[in-house]
């Protein structure tokens, strides 16, 4: 009996003229882990576990619920494994001309430029961006949104945010932040080992031995590299990977206790500082329903 087929690399849960909204699965084991192919449109993506991105012509970095990814059209990258399940991400197509005019307000010579409209390959993804997007997508998946002035309106918020945080953090499409090979090696092997022990009580001196680096210089690249400190950087971590649980209907105290806090209160204390809400309330609002969507 022959083999069942894999399974799609993309859902596309909506679909207009002007926006896609889709999830992406590509377990390790299948061919095009490694390289899918040119990106198909100008796409920011939220990753929801840790992969190694390698954009043609730069440098790789580990792309986690930490950061927005970003591409334009034809891109090409390559992958490598960093959680065992592999890419596990939603992207955002916006159309080209639209792209164009959000970035603008940015950086006018993008009209020059209209086929490489986004100049960074990340940005820093905010607690509420990326809280907005997972209830949008949920939302349009399960087909509770569908109306869609109020997805692509939504849509461009998000864009807005995304290029927002961009823009703030690299400072201009021409002055990327500074750091050398040996920093950005630095920095991107503390994220793979913070993500691989999300659930541990690991010590800065442990994760300063595997990066072959003093803790306070660590400390300090770190912060500079990605504008916020290692246990700040691994709560946001914890939580991302928490949200979906708590969405499903798990027992709150487990879900804390499995992402490394020490209690309930512990776990709904930090969910409730970074989300805005307590894990109770999240999961309240029908599912989703009702949580920043304006």
């Amino acid at each position: 009996m022959p083999d069942a087929p894999a399974p799609p690399l993309d859902t596309v849960v909506f679909r207009s003229p002007t926006v896609t909204i889709a999830a992406f699965r590509c377990p390790p084991w299948r061919p095009e882990f490694a390289n899918s192919g040119p990106i198909q449109n100008d796409i920011f993506v939220f990753p929801r576990r840790s992969v190694r991105i390698r954009h043609e012509g730069g440098a790789h970095f580990v792309a986690d619920p930490s950061i927005v990814t970003l591409y334009n059209e034809g891109q090409r990258y390559s992958r490598g494994p960093v959680s065992p399940q592999g890419d596990i991400c939603e992207w955002f197509a916006v159309r080209r001309d639209v792209i164009v005019d959000a970035v603008a307000s940015y950086d006018p010579a993008v009209r020059e430029r209209p086929h490489r409209p986004l100049a960074h390959p990340y940005a820093p993804c905010p607690a509420h961006v990326y809280l907005s997007q997972r209830v949008l997508f949920e939302l349009t998946r399960s087909g509770a949104l569908a109306e869609p002035l109020r997805v692509e309106e939504v849509v461009m918020t998000l864009l807005g945010e995304v290029l927002k945080s961009a823009y703030s953090f690299w400072g201009g499409p021409s002055r990327p932040r500074p750091a050398s090979g040996r920093q950005r090696e630095i920095v991107e092997h503390a994220k793979v080992l913070l993500a691989a022990r999300l659930g541990d009580a690991i010590r800065l001196a442990e994760v300063a031995r595997a990066a072959r680096v003093s803790p306070f210089h660590l400390c300090r690249i770190f912060k500079a590299a990605t504008g916020t400190t290692l246990h700040a950087y691994r709560d946001r971590l914890r939580l991302q990977h928490a949200l979906e649980r708590v969405a499903s209907g798990a027992d709150l105290t487990k879900v804390g206790l499995a992402v490394g806090y020490s209690s309930h209160s512990h776990f709904t204390a930090a969910f409730r500082r970074v989300f805005g809400l307590t894990p109770s309330e999240a999961r309240h609002r029908s599912r989703w329903c009702g949580l920043g969507l304006g």
